[in-house]
């Protein structure tokens, strides 16, 4: 179910369907509505948790403590995150050893020591259980990817939504992913598209030498162009146009669609990621809609998936955008 707008005109359903705005709903996904009236889908997240930790330490804490507790926790390659509460302190040790006996592909437990935070929204840690290492290797769709948790931001949560864009990219296709961190986006598309060529740019000189890593260890997927630097400064410099434009920063992209518009092909799409609440959706397509007014490109049509369940009621958000 889409947002359309005026002008959308007779664009050929092969191209809506190229931009996410023709797809069927299937098994992975749930066709939803919010209070806006604006329709949506929501993708069912990867069960990024690996047991409810409730269950794995029944036996060794009291109701009360139980309680206390998050039911789950991220597994990024072979490292447990989880938060404890502090409360808790006392029993980390004893949490990391119950995660560590209870799943063997596990080797490094560490805990939440901050919010995600920083330029480059990375995430601070503390080792409480296992080896005393902070890098690991994910392995998802296929695609290897290693990384520091503590000094890259990557959502292990967010696997599905990086296969669902390489499943829209067509053949010959010029694709630029904004913010590609240690590029899951650029490996996906690269592997589950006949993309052309793939231009990925990030800021973050540590994440961008992991993704220099892994493209070394896909080392069949030959059409990736990575980039460090930073997106404001860059696009302005760019002759290119792209198909298709990929915007994976949901805090703050919203500050360079000024710059990222005029390098979408007439035709072309738009990936917008922003963070909302879960009746304010529309608000994200209307932050496109103006942008696009200004730099007078048309907004042709529009489509909402949520695809990541930030804290109550806020969700991280993708605008397939058509561009005129």
């Amino acid at each position: 179910m889409k947002v359309m707008y005026p002008g959308f005109g007779g664009v050929l359903p092969n191209v809506l369907a190229g931009c996410g705005l023709l797809c069927q709903h299937s098994s992975e996904s749930l066709s939803s509505r919010n209070s806006t009236g604006l329709s949506y889908k929501s993708q069912k997240m990867v069960q990024a948790m690996d047991m409810n930790l409730r269950e794995i330490l029944g036996y060794l804490l009291s109701e009360g403590e139980l309680q206390l507790l998050v039911r789950g926790y991220d597994v990024v390659g072979d490292i447990a995150i989880i938060i404890i509460p502090q409360e808790l302190e006392v029993k980390e040790q004893v949490i990391a050893a119950a995660i560590l006996a209870n799943n063997k592909k596990i080797k490094v437990v560490a805990k939440r020591a901050a919010h995600y935070g920083g330029e480059f929204r990375t995430l601070p840690i503390k080792i409480i259980g296992g080896e005393d290492r902070r890098e690991t290797e994910v392995r998802e769709f296929g695609i290897r990817l290693r990384l520091n948790v503590e000094k890259v931001y990557f959502s292990v949560r967010s696997g599905n939504e990086r296969r669902r864009i390489a499943s829209l990219v067509q053949p010959e296709e010029n694709v630029l992913v904004l913010f590609s961190g240690i590029a899951p986006y650029p490996l996906m598309i690269s592997r589950y598209s006949m993309a052309k060529r793939i231009v990925g740019i990030e800021k973050n000189p540590v994440a961008h030498d992991y993704a220099l890593i892994n493209l070394g260890l896909n080392k069949k997927l030959k059409n990736i162009v990575l980039i460090q630097g930073d997106v404001g400064d860059l696009l302005p410099r760019f002759r290119t146009e792209f198909d298709r434009i990929l915007m994976v920063l949901p805090k703050s992209a919203g500050d360079f669609l000024e710059a990222a518009l005029p390098l979408v092909k007439p035709g072309g799409c738009l990936h917008f990621y922003d963070m909302q609440n879960s009746d304010s959706f529309g608000e994200a397509v209307a932050k496109v809609r103006s942008v696009c007014e200004s730099v007078k490109r048309p907004l042709l049509a529009a489509d909402i998936t949520a695809c990541g369940h930030c804290a109550p009621r806020t969700y991280r958000i993708c605008v397939d955008c058509l561009v005129g």
